[in-house]
């Protein structure tokens, strides 16, 4: 049976906490990107006219917030 507190455990537990975060945080930049691009799927949006960067300089500030 999976035990948190038993040290050999603790690896795993650490590594899917941290999977868990990326996931998160991918979801929301793409959900940020919809939203800015005009969701949902239409590529006329304010994201769609930005220069590349930008398009970076979103996706950096994203990665602060986020």
């Amino acid at each position: 049976m999976y035990n948190p507190n038993n040290p050999s455990n603790w690896s795993w537990s650490k590594a899917f906490k941290e999977m868990e975060k990326t996931v998160n945080q991918a979801e929301l930049t793409q959900q940020s990107i919809n939203h800015i691009a005009g969701y949902p799927g239409e590529a006329n949006g304010l994201y769609m006219t930005l220069s590349k960067s930008q398009q970076d300089d979103v996706y950096e500030i994203l990665n602060q917030i986020l």
